[in-house]
């Protein structure tokens, strides 16, 4: 089932607003930073489950594993016994472990996002030449107050012009209806 991509990219901030706290507590090493950094990644792991993506999850679980080993003693790229160092160790892997997940809310983050970009360069192409051909003008644009009323004039657009149509079949390859509205209605405030 796809997902308001608005609200993606909202819990995606949310989760990159957490790891930089994270961070933050890497960075002062503080000694809360082993346990925010194994809640933030059970945190991120339960989001990646109920998305399903797999290959991220397994990621995650690798980096939670690899800190856990080193909690136990042994270093995992070894499987030797840490007989000293521990601490610093596990320090090191946490780092390893920071990066990784890094490149992975940044990589999710910036797909949403260029699914939002790529709508809205889309959508404003669409509006302008509504404009041109006076389908739009400042008094509808107006009347466009809310998204009930954008989502009954796209639903017009899409019901009565084949171009319309097949683009919003293109927009409902990456979102959901709901998200078209939201872009449309960030134009439409922007108009006014």
């Amino acid at each position: 089932m796809q997902e308001l991509v608005h609200h993606t990219i909202q819990k995606l901030e949310e989760l990159l607003g957490n790891f930089n706290k994270v961070q933050e507590l890497y960075l002062s090493k503080s000694f809360d930073f082993d346990g925010r950094f194994e809640a933030f990644l059970s945190e991120f792991l339960e989001y990646l489950k109920t998305k399903g993506n797999t290959t991220y999850e397994s990621e995650v679980l690798k980096v939670m594993n690899m800190v856990s080993t080193v909690k136990r003693g042994f270093n995992p790229m070894k499987m030797e016994r840490i007989s000293t160092g521990k601490r610093e160790l596990l320090w090191g892997f946490s780092f390893s472990g920071m990066e990784s997940i890094h490149g992975f809310l940044s990589e999710m983050y910036a797909k949403e996002k260029n699914k939002l970009e790529e709508a809205e360069e889309l959508l404003s192409g669409l509006v302008i030449s509504l404009y041109q051909n006076g389908v739009l003008d400042d008094d509808k644009i107006k009347e466009l107050n809310s998204v009930r009323h954008i989502e009954k004039f796209w639903t017009s657009l899409v019901n009565h012009n084949t171009q319309i149509s097949g683009m919003n079949k293109k927009l409902r390859l990456t979102m959901i209806s709901e998200d078209i509205f939201l872009v449309l209605e960030k134009m439409v405030v922007k108009l006014n």
